[in-house]
């Protein structure tokens, strides 16, 4: 026996691509009156992407109910507004109203996911390790706003080799040291630093196997970080992003201070920061 659909009639939902202007914008927002609360940070990095010409179409846009309702797009259509620029997107009418919960439902795409698709760094692509020790080495001792995703290719693609080797040689499963901060610095030192005396500065952090004897005060950093753990907190990761700074300056000195205090000046430079 054949089965006969006899739910509702399938909404006819019509799609066209559309120029969208900040006036425009501003129409369509002014009905938004059933949405999810605005994010601020996401609008921002929308229209980061938007001004730097690096908006991309695709199939997804802005969505209005059968009943004009806008139920999809209020964050681009902010970033619109924020950036001034012109917009061609995708626009679908006649969602059925009993589908709008349906809309974003699935799992979102990652930064790291994104970069993984689009081939730039090969079969292996980029782990949130990679992501994460980039967005610190970054910043550094600045606190600096979330990057845009177009920004980040840029630079993980500047910085992949220092990324790499940063995640590759201080991977350990303790807590307190293998976290984007702490890799941060040695993604940072790469440049400037012999790689072998890198790479051994990482071992001893990472074991706690001394391998010289100025590895002492490597192994006291380490006895910190594991008693502090991993942290959100912006004041706590500066902290110890300047302890780790200091220690391995100093081992790189020779020298042993007997206390570890963290360091207010940036000692890592990146190509870009060097003035000429």
């Amino acid at each position: 026996m054949i089965a006969t659909l006899t739910s509702k009639p399938i909404p006819q939902v019509k799609t066209t691509y559309m120029n969208i202007n900040p006036d425009l914008a501003t129409q369509w927002l002014e009905g938004n009156v059933r949405n999810r609360r605005i994010d601020p940070k996401h609008v921002d990095i929308l229209a980061q992407d938007m001004e730097a010409g690096k908006w991309r179409m695709t199939h997804q846009g802005i969505a209005f109910s059968d009943q004009g309702i806008l139920v999809d797009g209020q964050h681009r259509l902010w970033a619109i507004l924020q950036s001034g620029c012109t917009i061609r997107m995708a626009v679908s009418f006649g969602i059925s109203v009993d589908s709008v919960d349906a809309i974003d439902g699935m799992k979102a795409r990652t930064v790291v996911d994104r970069m993984r698709l689009n081939g730039l760094f090969g079969l292996d692509g980029v782990s949130p390790n990679h992501t994460a020790t980039l967005r610190e080495m970054i910043r550094g001792l600045g606190d600096g706003k979330r990057l845009a995703y177009y920004k980040e290719v840029v630079l993980m693609d500047q910085h992949i080799n220092a990324v790499q080797f940063a995640t590759a040689h201080v991977a350990t499963k303790t807590k307190g040291i293998a976290v984007g901060y702490v890799r941060a610095v040695i993604a940072r030192a790469w440049y400037s630093v012999d790689h072998d005396e890198l790479a051994q500065f990482c071992r001893v952090l990472s074991t706690g196997v001394s391998e010289t004897p100025w590895d002492s005060t490597i192994i006291k950093l380490r006895n910190q970080l594991m008693v502090m753990g991993s942290t959100r907190n912006r004041t706590l990761q500066k902290e110890v992003y300047g302890k780790v700074e200091r220690v391995l300056t100093a081992w790189l000195n020779g020298e042993n201070p007997r206390r570890i205090y963290p360091i207010t000046v940036e000692q890592f430079m990146l190509p870009e920061e060097v003035i000429d």
